[in-house]
């Protein structure tokens, strides 16, 4: 008798340990957000079943690993509690530069590819020196360099697109390994598998939260925090010239107006994910189910057929409701 009830008290607690850790999982706003995108999947493919298709399939994942790469670049900035305006406008200037370099010089691919990451590397320092030094913030310069950017497109190409990609280019964007997975899919993988390293295991993500969470702390405790704060801006525009160059590659051209708007999108996804505003809070996994959410509702947007003038609105609802969210929870911390 002894025996049973001690088994049935082990049962218990083993029972009651097994709730403890559902309700934890339900307590992860990122498992929350993987929830909705499951579900939004199945109202899509009950509403269409070509949704889950599977060249439709691969088309999402493709376009939400590009979004998820120019998200995480940003999310650096906004853990520093600073900002990334220029994402979509470095965008356009990586794919035209990098088109640019191959048919305009004739250089080979990976030499273009390597000199607009330079280029990326030199934005991303002048961001970083502009807040660091002179303390501006981040919005300020970035909306700056957006326009600048912007301009500079339109003098490179004259407004008109630069086309003749070779078909070694054009595979970063259009190609699948097995006839499958999408190259972008490998290539965003790989930018999170980095970002997850650095900001989870190594002392100079700790540093980044920390520079985030309280700057003044942060320099007391020995961190250089004006270095911390340049690497992150640096991150975010090769990031941003990354997603360029695939962009380029997936339309065959450099086109004077890719990336438009693309900054809203990766912030969205970025503040979806549990990135907070006021910095030093977020990681790269609910980076990546914010991408994958904003991807999925895109793509749902396209095959119900939804009025495209209606899809800048409802991402922008999304982006004020994680906003919402954020500020809503900073106030319940606090």
């Amino acid at each position: 008798m002894q025996k049973t009830t001690a088994q049935t008290g082990a049962g218990g607690a083993q029972s009651k340990t097994s709730g403890e850790r559902l309700r934890a999982l339900f307590g992860q706003p990122e498992f929350i957000l993987f929830l909705v995108v499951i579900l939004l999947i199945v109202l899509g493919g009950i509403k269409n079943p070509r949704s889950l298709g599977v060249e439709n399939l691969k088309i999402m994942t493709r376009d939400t690993a590009i979004l998820a790469i120019a998200a995480i670049g940003v999310s650096f900035t906004i853990l520093t509690g600073g900002i990334d305006l220029s994402v979509g406008s470095i965008i356009g200037l990586a794919g035209v530069m990098s088109a640019y370099f191959m048919i305009n010089w004739g250089l080979p691919i990976w030499l273009s590819i390597t000199l607009t990451l330079l280029i990326g590397l030199g934005i991303g320092i002048y961001h970083g020196l502009f807040v660091t030094k002179l303390k501006m913030h981040g919005f300020l310069i970035t909306l700056v360099t957006m326009g600048l950017a912007r301009g500079f497109i339109l003098v490179i190409t004259n407004a008109f697109p630069i086309t003749g990609l070779a078909r070694a280019f054009t595979a970063m964007g259009q190609g699948y390994v097995f006839n499958l997975i999408p190259i972008p899919v490998l290539i965003a993988a790989g930018v999170a598998g980095i970002a997850f390293f650095v900001l989870r295991y190594t002392y100079i993500g700790r540093q980044i939260y920390a520079a985030g969470g309280n700057v003044e702390a942060a320099r007391f405790s020995g961190v250089n925090v004006d270095a911390r704060i340049i690497l992150c801006y640096v991150v975010s525009v090769l990031c941003a010239s990354i997603v360029g160059m695939i962009q380029a590659a997936r339309m065959s051209l450099g086109h004077p107006g890719a990336g438009e708007g693309y900054e809203l999108l990766a912030i969205t996804a970025a503040i979806l994910g549990g990135v907070s505003f006021s910095g030093g809070q977020g990681g790269v996994i609910g980076i990546l189910v914010g991408a994958l959410l904003i991807g999925v509702l895109q793509n749902l947007l396209v095959m119900l057929n939804i009025n495209p003038y209606w899809h800048k609105i409802v991402i922008s609802l999304v982006l004020l409701a994680a906003i919402t969210f954020d500020y809503a929870r900073r106030r319940r911390r606090v």
